[in-house]
């Protein structure tokens, strides 16, 4: 590889989609700080009308299943950690961030897709998460060549916020065997608020008609579970996203890496 990683912007806490069969087509840059701020009060606003808004921050969650995992050599862990501060900086001005270089640098395993949606054999929305060192060993992981050949993938998982802006994967939701199938239907893939569990739009305002999940378990519940009030679950419409070009901070243009050198 040639040159760093000069910026790791929080990918799905903005908005998107990828077309590429692995999620993995890298764009020439990165979200701008107005749409960072954007999606950031959006999700703040989100989160004061909870049920705990003095305990909440602003973050989403994604469950979906993997693409391949990708590792991060330790000559490249300084980069992250520089892009890592910045996005810090960006996602709550004036506050420092939650974790030193060791730690950070010790935490991040890698970075792997999360499949949200697909139309086998014709396109994927995939969203980009950081993988921590503790679940890189005990997550199944689509191979790189099954994802871009096939559009395989692996465990059904959930990735949630940070409290500086990154996703990172969370938990295993559903193993990858025989199991999968009666484990599975509990769930919806997707992206959530993770304060409301309300499924949400690509401006990161609650999607109408939108599904939702409990924001503990992430099991899918019914609109008419009590769970939040009836102002807050509108009638289902179509939220279609465009993944024929990259949006404005989507997972296509959300994430810088380096060059590789052939």
């Amino acid at each position: 590889m040639k040159g760093m990683f000069a910026a790791l912007v929080a990918a799905a806490m903005l908005a998107g989609c990828a077309v590429s069969k692995d999620g993995l087509g890298f764009a020439p840059k990165g979200a701008s700080a107005s749409q960072i701020a954007k999606s950031r009060d959006q999700l703040q606003r989100n989160a004061e009308s909870s049920a705990a808004p003095g305990e909440s921050f602003p973050g989403i969650l994604v469950i979906g299943t993997t693409g391949p995992l990708r590792s991060i050599d330790d000559k490249d862990r300084p980069g992250f950690y520089s892009a890592y501060l910045k996005m810090a900086a960006q996602w709550h001005p004036g506050t420092a961030p939650g974790m030193d270089a060791d730690t950070f640098e010790r935490k991040l395993a890698g970075w792997a897709s999360v499949q949200t949606f697909s139309i086998p054999g014709i396109m994927t929305w995939r969203i980009r998460v950081l993988v921590p060192d503790s679940l890189a060993h005990d997550t199944k992981f689509a191979s790189a060549a099954g994802s871009v050949m096939f559009g395989t993938s692996g465990d059904l998982v959930a990735a949630k916020g940070d409290r500086d802006g990154l996703l990172w994967l969370e938990r295993v939701l559903c193993r990858d065997d025989a199991t999968y199938r009666a484990c599975a239907g509990n769930y919806q893939s997707g992206i959530f608020d993770e304060n409301t569990g309300q499924e949400l739009a690509s401006d990161r305002k609650p999607k109408p008609g939108g599904a939702l999940v409990d924001v503990t378990s992430y099991v899918k519940l019914s609109q008419e579970s009590g769970h939040h009030s009836a102002s807050e679950l509108d009638v289902r419409a179509a939220d279609h996203c465009d993944c024929n070009r990259a949006l404005p901070g989507s997972a296509q243009s959300a994430v810088h890496v380096p060059e590789v050198d052939k």
